[in-house]
């Protein structure tokens, strides 16, 4: 095993359940229907990588005993994407050490705005995270471990997704898209695994639905792909059963491991 990820969060903004539904999907007894919000969880190279920090963050690090934090990954700066980044000062704490956040300029300016009380240095007495910002535009190297950065079309915010490779295995992740270009497209290519936004049927502004998320599937021909990043219109086994091979749908707390 080069790559381990742990699916945090595979749901929408809103999560599933929303708040005040009683649809089919926000009140299923399917474990695999309840979303939090997009968030992933990388173990390669002896690191521990988190892709984005959700209001749901605390949570998931819970739920799910995540040990330690070694960076943090920005895909942009949406709420649903940025909300739980507070939570990061646990695990500061517990290593001992300052953390890196790495995304691209805007993405870091609008973090650095909203949390304007982060620094790299612990004040007396106040319990506040200790980042060091990082901007990139391209790939980070940490160790044995490569993380590139995908940029993607979602709405007008700069967006990016991540290509992750350790040790030959390329692992792809774009939970908010509408549009991928043809340069990041071409980067995709026979990825080993592809986790890729699919928001529901209908079409939507800003992200992917089930059916073009499927045709970008197929001309990356990855050898496993995952929708992700699915509203409470979407019940998992529905959805499972009408995929092609080679095609799932991620669901909180679900391993790969390739």
């Amino acid at each position: 095993m080069a790559i381990k990820a742990t699916f945090l969060g595979t749901g929408t903004s809103s999560g599933v359940p929303i708040i005040g539904c009683d649809c089919p999907v926000c009140t299923s007894e399917d474990p695999r229907d309840r979303r939090r919000r997009t968030s992933l969880y990388i173990e390669a190279g002896g690191l521990h990588v988190l892709v984005d920090t959700p209001p749901d963050l605390r949570e998931q690090a819970l739920a799910y005993r995540l040990p330690r934090v070694d960076a943090v990954f920005f895909t942009h700066s949406h709420a649903d994407h940025i909300f739980g980044f507070d939570d990061i000062r646990r695990y500061n704490t517990i290593q001992r050490e300052v953390i890196p956040a790495f995304g691209g300029e805007s993405t870091i300016r609008d973090l650095q705005r909203v949390f304007n009380y982060i620094s790299t240095e612990c004040q007396p007495g106040a319990y506040r995270p200790q980042i060091d910002f990082r901007i990139i535009s391209d790939l980070v190297n940490l160790g044995a471990l490569t993380i590139e950065m995908l940029p993607v079309v979602h709405g007008p915010a700069p967006t990016n997704g991540f290509l992750f490779t350790c040790d030959a295995v390329r692992f792809a992740y774009v939970p908010d898209c509408k549009v991928i270009p043809p340069e990041t497209l071409a980067r995709l290519k026979g990825v080993d695994v592809m986790v890729l936004d699919a928001l529901r049927h209908r079409d939507h502004a800003t992200h992917l639905t089930i059916a073009q998320s499927l045709s970008y599937l197929e001309q990356i021909g990855a050898a496993r792909s995952y929708l992700i990043h699915l509203c409470h219109e979407v019940a998992h086994a529905e959805l499972e059963h009408a995929l092609p091979a080679g095609v799932a749908v991620a669901y909180d707390g679900l391993c790969v491991q390739c």
